[in-house]
C-alpha cells in the first residue's frame, strides 16, 4: 500500500495555477478514482486470497491456487444460459468438450497495475503544463489572491507593477496560451484512449458493459443473464495438469472462486460511467475552446463576464488591446484573484490604455 501514499502530494491543495474545473476532473478526481480502485482490488484485508480453489485429493492447496492464478481461469460460454442447478453449478461452468469455446479471464491478474497506470496517464496533461507553464503565472500573479490586500498601498503598487508587466508584454503570451490549450487536448485524446484501451484489456467488452448492465437490470429475472459475471466471473474452471504413476498427463477439474471480482465488477461499472461523462464534458470544452480560439467577441463576452464588477466600458477597451493570449492571461487572472481586488486591476490597466492605440489598428499583422 505504500506505493499509493506516494500520490498523497498530487492530492493536496495547490497554489493558483493556470488551470480549469475539466482538467481539475482528470487530474484530481479521474487520478483518485483509479488510485483507489487499485488499492482495493490488492486489499487483501478485505477480500482475502486473489483466487481460492476447492481441493483436488494429493494436490496441495497452495500450489493449486498459485497455479490456477497463474495459468488463468476460464469459463464455457455455452453454459452461461442454462439454469443453475439444472446441469450446471454456476453460470458459465459445467461439462465440456474438447471442440469447446473457452474463455480465459487471464487480465484478472493485471487489473491493480493497469488501473494505477491508468491512473498516471490522467496526471500527464497536468505534469506537462507545469513543466511548460515554468512558475510564469504565480510569477505574474505577485500575490494579489492573498487576503493581505486589505492594505490599499500593497493593493496598488501589486495593481501598477501588473499593469506594468501587461503594458510591456501585450501580444507575447500567446504561445504560452497555446501549450495550456495543447494540454487540454491531450486531456480528451488520453480519456477517449483509456475508454478504447479498457475495452481491448478487457477483450472488447467494455464499450458495451454499462449499457449492457442496464439492460440486465431491466430484463425478465428468469430471462437475464448478469453481464458483469460474464466479463468479472466470481467462480470459474481450472484444469490442473500433473504427471500420473506411469507418467500420463491426468486432468484435474476444479472450480475456484475469485472474491475480489465482487468489487472489480462494481468499479469497472463506476469507471465505464464516468469516463463516458469524462469524455462528453471534455468534449464540450473543447467546442467553447475552439470558440474563444476563433471569436473575439465570444471572448470578449467571457472577458465582461469574468470582470462584470469593473464595468463594461473598461473590459471592452481592454480587450480591444489584447490577443487570444492577452485574454487567455487576463481571464485566468480574474479566476485566482477576488473580484473585487481584479475589477480594481481592470480599471488601472484600462485608464493606462486609455490613451493608447490597439495594436491591431496601428499593425494589422498582429490582430487577432
Amino acid at each position: 500500500m505504500l506505493k499509493y501514499l506516494a500520490v498523497a502530494k498530487i492530492l493536496k491543495k495547490h497554489k493558483p495555477s493556470v488551470d480549469n474545473a475539466v482538467l481539475h476532473l482528470h487530474y484530481r478526481f479521474t487520478f483518485l478514482i483509479f488510485v483507489i480502485s487499485s488499492a482495493f482490488v490488492t486489499a487483501k484485508e478485505f477480500f482475502g486470497a486473489p483466487i481460492d480453489c476447492l481441493p483436488i485429493k494429493s494436490v496441495p492447496t497452495g500450489i493449486l491456487n498459485v497455479y490456477c492464478f497463474i495459468m488463468a481461469i476460464f469459463s464455457v460460454p455455452k453454459h452461461y444460459d442454462k439454469v443453475i442447478g439444472d446441469g450446471v453449478p454456476y453460470h458459465g461452468i459445467g461439462p465440456q468438450l474438447e471442440d469447446d469455446e473457452l474463455v480465459y479471464h487471464a487480465y484478472y491478474q493485471w487489473v491493480p497495475l493497469v488501473l494505477f497506470l491508468q491512473a498516471m496517464l490522467f496526471y500527464i496533461p497536468r505534469f506537462i503544463w507545469k513543466q511548460a507553464e515554468g512558475g510564469l503565472f504565480d510569477v505574474i500573479l505577485g500575490g494579489l489572491n492573498e487576503p493581505l490586500l486589505g492594505n490599499k498601498e500593497k493593493r496598488l503598487k501589486k495593481h501598477r507593477i501588473l499593469c506594468d508587466y501587461m503594458l510591456k508584454n501585450m501580444r507575447m503570451h500567446t504561445a504560452w496560451a497555446w501549450r495550456f490549450f495543447a494540454c487540454e487536448m491531450l486531456a480528451f485524446v488520453i480519456v477517449v484512449g483509456n475508454i478504447f484501451f479498457t475495452d481491448y484489456f478487457l477483450g472488447g467488452t467494455f464499450l458495451t458493459y454499462g449499457t449492457d448492465v442496464i439492460n440486465f437490470v431491466d430484463m425478465d429475472a428468469e430471462d437475464r443473464i448478469d453481464p458483469m459475471t460474464r466479463l468479472f466471473p466470481t467462480v470459474a474452471k481450472c484444469n490442473f495438469r500433473a504427471f500420473g504413476p506411469s507418467g500420463t498427463v491426468e486432468v484435474y477439474d476444479t472450480m475456484c472462486i475469485l472474491a475480489v471480482n465482487i468489487i472489480t465488477q462494481k468499479i469497472y461499472i463506476l469507471i465505464w460511467f464516468w469516463l463516458i461523462a469524462l469524455a462528453a464534458i471534455t468534449g464540450g470544452w473543447l467546442i467553447i475552446r475552439a470558440a474563444t480560439i476563433v471569436s473575439k467577441d465570444v471572448r470578449g463576452r467571457m472577458l465582461q463576464y469574468r470582470g462584470r464588477v469593473a464595468g463594461p466600458e473598461q473590459v471592452a477597451l481592454i480587450q480591444k488591446h489584447c490577443d487570444l493570449g492577452d485574454w487567455f492571461l487576463l481571464y485566468q487572472l480574474g479566476r485566482a484573484i477576488e473580484p473585487t481586488i481584479y475589477a480594481e486591476f481592470l480599471k488601472e490597466l484600462a485608464k493606462e490604455l486609455e490613451n493608447t492605440p490597439p495594436r491591431d489598428e496601428t499593425n494589422p499583422m498582429l490582430s487577432n
